[in-house]
């Protein structure tokens, strides 16, 4: 089972590892541990749904979620605003270009399973365990919840229906299942 990635310094060195293979590979990376969004809404990402018609970056990412078909508004926070704007500068990305666009065609965008393959490699070089594309997501939601303990923020952000499974699905249950074995062990 995939599991988020429950250490910052790992997170910085997977950006860094992936910076050096690949810039694209690294903003894929920083998009989805800063987003909640599930790959397949983020490998189809075009610089008009990021940028306005002056060429300013949007607040906003307004987007349908393929897999739920319903509306998603995200905030892009600063960093990622930064890294998107350098990012796409450094590619010359223009109107209807994908951000994460094959490298075999430019007018083609990656598929999720050279995304899975890059990020894989990633994480295992730097020794983050049982990842896949959802570690992503989980990630956040994970440091969203220990940081604000507030399961029903995480839920709508993930948009589940019963905290439980929101619970289980960041690895919470077995973070407090392991801190339990420890604490009273007799």
């Amino acid at each position: 089972m995939v599991e988020p990635i429950k250490s910052k310094a790992l997170i910085n060195k997977m950006v860094k590892f992936l910076e050096k293979k690949n810039p694209r590979d690294a903003l894929l990376f920083r998009i989805g541990i800063n987003t909640i969004l599930r790959i397949s809404d983020i490998i189809t990402l075009q610089y008009d749904e990021l940028f306005d018609d002056d060429g300013n970056i949007r607040t906003y990412l307004n987007l349908h979620e393929k897999k739920t078909g319903k509306h998603k508004r995200i905030k892009l926070n600063s960093l990622i605003q930064e890294e998107i704007i350098k990012y796409v500068h450094s590619k010359h990305l223009s109107r209807n270009d994908y951000l994460f666009y094959s490298m075999k065609n430019k007018h083609k965008h990656i598929d999720r399973t050279n995304a899975w393959r890059v990020l894989k490699k990633g994480a295992n070089a730097v020794g983050v365990e049982n990842f896949g594309t959802h570690s992503m997501r989980k990630t956040l939601a994970y440091f969203i919840y220990k940081s604000t303990n507030n399961i029903s923020l995480v839920m709508k952000m993930l948009n589940h229906q019963n905290p439980a499974v929101t619970l289980r699905y960041i690895g919470i249950d077995q973070d407090m299942m392991d801190s339990a074995y420890e604490e009273y062990s007799l």
